[in-house]
């Protein structure tokens, strides 16, 4: 299997986009859309190890930030 990834200009695009689009959401909407992409984006990959292995890597991503 081929692993494909975004070009940095590509990925900050996509920071984005994100960032402008929860700016756009009421704080109470914001986790049911972060699911909601979450889900559409691993229906797109089609691949369950891809998906658990990014789902680690963002959680191992936040672990040391203090919210």
């Amino acid at each position: 299997m081929t692993v494909t990834t975004l070009p940095f200009a590509d990925l900050e695009r996509v920071y984005e986009t994100l960032a402008e689009t929860l700016d756009t959401l009421p704080e109470s909407q914001e986790r049911l859309f972060l699911a909601q992409l979450a889900l559409a984006l691993a229906h797109r990959v089609g691949d369950i190890e891809r998906v658990a292995a990014a789902v680690e890597e963002a959680r191992r991503g936040i672990a040391g930030v203090s919210g």
